[in-house]
């Protein structure tokens, strides 16, 4: 299967902490990234988005 380049940014501890959990398990990123984004496709797991809005006070 041809491959593609992805670029996005995440926030900066979040990455640092993944390489660093993806090292320990000798995993490359982006096969681990490959597998949550073939998984959610599949509908495996979903993700649930929770908004909230606080009120600012007038002055």
């Amino acid at each position: 299967m041809a491959r593609k380049a992805f670029t996005t940014t995440i926030e900066e501890e979040l990455q640092r902490k993944f390489k660093e959990a993806c090292d320990k398990n000798g995993a490359k990123m982006n096969n681990v990234i490959e597998a949550f984004m073939k998984s959610y496709i599949d509908g495996e797991f979903q993700i649930e988005l929770i908004y909230k809005l606080t009120p600012t006070k007038s002055k």
